[in-house]
């Protein structure tokens, strides 16, 4: 018999939250950039003032897809079919061989999609009934302040939902057995409205061996996380996850640090960013092959998994 496919491995929604979509530096002024994500079809464009924007990805008047072949005329996007031009906000303002543009399609439209732009990256706001955003992303401190800066980045594809991947801090049990961690994070977890804290004392490895630290957690939603790495390495990691279907999602790291960094810093870093690719690639493994059980049995030492699972689901339409 063939292995089962993902989508009977696990039955979960795409939560609603902000995803990040681009990397800043893949959109210039005047260019256009296709997208589907959460199963759903949109396209980006940066107007000659720089902002991005974001409608669906089909025009309204025939169907042509307006990520391809299309152009930027000012702030507004052109359809390369019928030279249809819209607004950041859904409207259409122009129709080349309309004498004028009707009233209901002047108007601002559910068709767009909200824009957050920070950090090197450029976030959507998904929702599957298009419901405003429910919250704001705001600048971190460390890189908006204290002029931390952009160092390395990955990126994978991984068989496992947004939930089952964020939930796998929640999981203290598998550090040890999975990861050989000698003293498994145990978290101090808080809530405030759709935003989850985190923070946990716990010992990293560097090359002189493990040293104590301290690692904190802020969580604005389902779509990313600012981990912050405090003592023996300065550090701060911005996980993002943006789902690509139910059983799939997009996973990004790209990390930050200070300006300044003496070389022992240097070198622990390295080695602290390296230790936590390789735990995350351990669990990718298991990931690829499980099965999301909707009632697991759970013993003491678990951690707190059906916590997590009951926060999560405010993150559901």
């Amino acid at each position: 018999m063939g292995k089962a496919s993902s989508a009977k491995r696990c039955d979960l929604p795409i939560p609603f939250g902000w995803f990040a979509v681009a990397c800043s530096v893949e959109l210039q002024p005047g260019q256009v950039l296709p997208r589907e994500f959460c199963e759903t079809e949109f396209v980006l464009w940066r107007g000659q003032d720089g902002a991005v924007r974001a409608i669906d990805a089909y025009c309204p008047h025939l169907g042509a897809h307006l990520g391809y072949d299309s152009a930027v005329v000012g702030n507004d996007l052109r359809c390369p079919f019928h030279h249809w031009q819209y607004a950041g906000d859904g409207r259409v303002t122009t129709i080349p061989y309309s004498p004028k543009v009707p009233p209901k399609l002047a108007r601002a439209s559910d068709r767009a999609w909200p824009v957050y732009e920070d950090m090197g990256m450029i976030f959507v706001w998904w929702h599957p009934r298009k419901a405003a955003p429910l919250w704001d992303l705001s600048p971190v401190t460390e890189i908006a302040d204290d002029g931390w800066v952009p160092d390395e980045y990955r990126d994978w594809v991984v068989d496992i939902p947004v939930q089952e991947l964020t939930e796998n801090g929640a999981d203290i049990a598998h550090f040890a057995a999975l990861h050989g961690t000698k003293s498994p994070p145990v978290p101090e977890l808080k809530i405030d409205g759709y935003t989850r804290y985190s923070s946990v004392s716990t010992r990293m490895p560097t090359p002189r061996g493990e040293i104590d630290g301290k690692i904190t957690v802020r969580a604005p939603g389902p779509g990313v996380s600012f981990t912050r790495f405090h003592g023996i390495a300065d550090m701060l990691l911005m996980q993002m996850h943006t789902p690509i279907d139910s059983s799939h999602t997009l996973l990004r790291h790209q990390y930050f640090i200070p300006p300044v960094l003496d070389d022992r810093k240097v070198n622990v870093t390295r080695a602290l960013v390296r230790e936590t690719w390789r735990q995350l690639e351990q669990d990718i493994r298991i990931w690829k092959h499980k099965k999301y059980l909707v009632d697991p049995i759970l013993v003491k030492g678990d951690g707190p998994i059906l916590a997590y699972r009951e926060f999560f689901q405010r993150y559901y339409a």
